[in-house]
């Protein structure tokens, strides 16, 4: 009887093979889910950022008109509308790209008996 053990250097090369071809599949997949979510937490930052500047537009409807009146996240940190979150607490951080959003500019104004608020 002949007793053989193992596997053949075309089994051995055909599993490489399906392996890399999955890799192929699966890697960009990957790639583009943790952009994706990224993108996501960029998005919903803003909205956090756009509620700061509506909670500082309603305290501060006498010096609002219709024309902007210009806020910074750094103004909005500083006045405690926003919560920083970076380690030394004094900066909103862009998860996309670990910049600082503190000189994002946003507009907030007030027409119509609503308070607006829109990144400039």
């Amino acid at each position: 009887m002949n007793n053989k053990k193992g596997f053949t250097l075309v089994e051995i090369t055909l599993s490489i093979v399906l392996v890399l071809m999955l890799a192929l599949l699966v890697v960009p997949s990957l790639i583009n889910y943790d952009g994706s979510a990224k993108e996501k937490l960029y998005e919903s930052k803003v909205k956090i950022i756009l509620d700061g500047a509506y909670s500082y537009g309603k305290d501060n409807i006498d010096i609002l008109s219709e024309s902007c009146t210009d806020v910074t996240v750094s103004n909005l940190i500083q006045m405690e509308y926003l919560e920083a979150d970076d380690e030394s607490q004094t900066q909103i951080l862009n998860p996309i790209d670990n910049s600082s959003m503190n000189n994002l500019i946003i507009c907030v104004t007030y027409s119509e008996g609503r308070v607006n608020t829109k990144v400039k």
